[in-house]
């Protein structure tokens, strides 16, 4: 399946597999909006599958933000097959453990 993104109200909402080839599509993406004191939520309960390199690579997203002291939430808590890669990555320190 291929990878798509949608946004309503500052929450990107992705769906598909999240791997190696398409993860810089979702950091473009994403990182046009990632500014001081803007609000971000990336849900990803609706990934298929994700990779170890895309699982590095949100961990390095999520550094950014942090960085730039944006307001940014990754949400995945409900979705096995996302937490069980960024636990096995130890990147599941990014994960919000809020809703929204």
């Amino acid at each position: 399946m291929a990878l798509q993104i949608s946004e309503a109200r500052g929450i990107f909402s992705v769906f598909g597999e999240l791997n190696t080839h398409n993860v810089g599509i979702l950091v473009r993406h994403i990182g046009n909006y990632i500014k001081k004191d803007q609000r971000v939520i990336l849900n990803l309960e609706r990934v298929k599958q994700l990779d170890a390199n895309a699982a590095s690579t949100l961990k390095n997203l999520f550094m950014e933000a942090v960085g730039q002291r944006s307001i940014f939430s990754i949400v995945a808590l409900e979705n096995k097959n996302v937490m069980n890669v960024l636990e096995q990555t130890k990147a599941s320190c990014i994960v919000s453990s809020d809703r929204y």
